[in-house]
């Protein structure tokens, strides 16, 4: 039996798409912990793993570890350092409060998330212990990336932002990283990865080689969120959701309920926590809504689902061969959204053309469209033939010593 750690950016998007290898892992026998907050450990706690916790500052978190700029390329420089910022601050108050536990009952495999805190990383490199990445969006090398290629940009010139590489540098060196901070960030973001979409969906997905291990959606078989019940009838099903960080959005709610209320179709809404139903004022009988709903029971239902082009939900929706509207914010769903468009697995729509008759005709040439549906099809066929959970599992005892 092995000890297997995991290290994970504490949001929804990054820590689903493990949960479902970390109980493929523990139903083989092995020992899982988590490092994460208690506000979302639970989810960890029910696939069988244990949780070592720390605390966050949720407000923090927000304002600076979460993308707020509407572009298909990462090129804010001062999210850039906000970003660094609190990846330095949370990797210097975990770091003292992680290691004494670590130190006892040191993992055999880390898996690490890149956007993480750089906790897993310093004690993976400190212990010489196998890390694999753990990648809920697209992989980058020379022929992709989200970010524009540095020779793109004029070297920064900010003091402050010189301050904070400096503080950084600092930290490796107490914290024996090998190398700079150029090659610590190469080492982040090198070695065996797990990405959970199959290798077709990536962006040049043949130019990466096998250590990338594209093994689709892992959603887990325990559930988070509860039951849902289909409506009784055959009227088709759209699902609208736009996760959990970009949801504070009640004039898109609304604009859905008014371009939906008169379809011949049974409309659920997944506000995620971000919106009160109350904001939405009167709804048709063709419509309910919901905080969150367990995907596991309504997307085997679904005809249609309308999201934010988030990855995790994409994915698990296309794996029951349903088609997707992308209505994207920040540059990660937007990729998501143009790749969708691109293999005719639904479509796109920017939050700049939303109307509800552009969601309504857009909505009604998805569904109708046969070639759509093939395509779909096709690709949860991909996803399938990828190995899911138990592919990843076994890329994770791949590096068993």
């Amino acid at each position: 039996m092995a000890h297997i750690a995991f290290f994970i950016l504490p949001v929804a998007g990054h820590l689903n798409p493990t949960l479902g290898v970390a109980e493929e892992l523990v139903a083989r026998g092995h020992r899982v912990t988590y490092a994460l907050p208690e506000e979302i450990a639970d989810r960890a706690r029910r696939v069988g793993a244990g949780v070592v916790t720390y605390p966050m500052d949720k407000e923090q978190f927000l304002a600076k570890m979460v993308p707020r700029q509407d572009s298909d390329e990462y090129t804010d420089e001062g999210e850039f350092v906000r970003v660094l910022e609190w990846l330095l601050d949370m990797t210097t108050a975990t770091l003292p409060l992680l290691e004494p536990h670590f130190a006892a009952d040191r993992p055999d495999v880390i898996v690490n998330d890149p956007s993480s805190l750089w906790t897993g990383r310093l004690l993976a490199d400190r212990w010489d212990i196998p890390v694999i990445r753990s990648t809920p969006t697209y992989a980058a090398n020379e022929h992709w990336s989200l970010h524009p290629p540095v020779d793109a940009a004029e070297p920064p010139d900010d003091p402050a932002l010189h301050d904070l590489l400096a503080r950084i540098g600092r930290l490796l060196e107490e914290q024996g990283a090998k190398g700079d901070l150029a090659a610590f960030t190469e080492v982040i973001h090198g070695g065996p990865a797990l990405l959970y979409m199959p290798r077709s969906f990536q962006y040049a997905g043949d130019t990466f080689d096998d250590r990338h291990h594209f093994v689709g959606p892992c959603s887990p078989r325990a559930a988070f969120h509860g039951t849902w019940q289909p409506p009784e009838g055959d009227r088709p099903l759209v699902m609208v959701s736009l996760g959990t960080l970009y949801n504070e959005r009640p004039e898109f709610f609304r604009t859905c309920v008014e371009a939906f209320r008169d379809e011949p179709w049974h409309i659920v809404l997944v506000l995620g926590g971000g919106v009160t139903e109350q904001e939405l004022g009167p709804l048709p009988d063709n419509v309910e809504v919901h905080d969150f709903v367990p995907h596991g029971d309504l997307l085997p239902h679904a005809d249609l689902v309308v999201n934010h082009g988030g990855m995790s939900t994409a994915m698990d929706t296309f794996s029951h061969g349903v088609p997707v509207v992308a209505v994207p914010v920040m540059p990660e769903p937007r990729a998501t959204a143009r790749r969708i468009a691109e293999l005719g697995l639904g479509a796109q729509l920017l939050t700049s053309e939303v109307t509800a008759e552009t969601l309504r005709e857009t909505a009604r040439r998805v569904l109708a469209d046969e070639g759509v549906k093939e395509r779909v099809a096709g690709m949860r066929a991909q996803i399938r033939a990828a190995g899911g959970a138990a592919a990843a599992a076994s890329a994770v005892e791949g590096l068993l010593p």
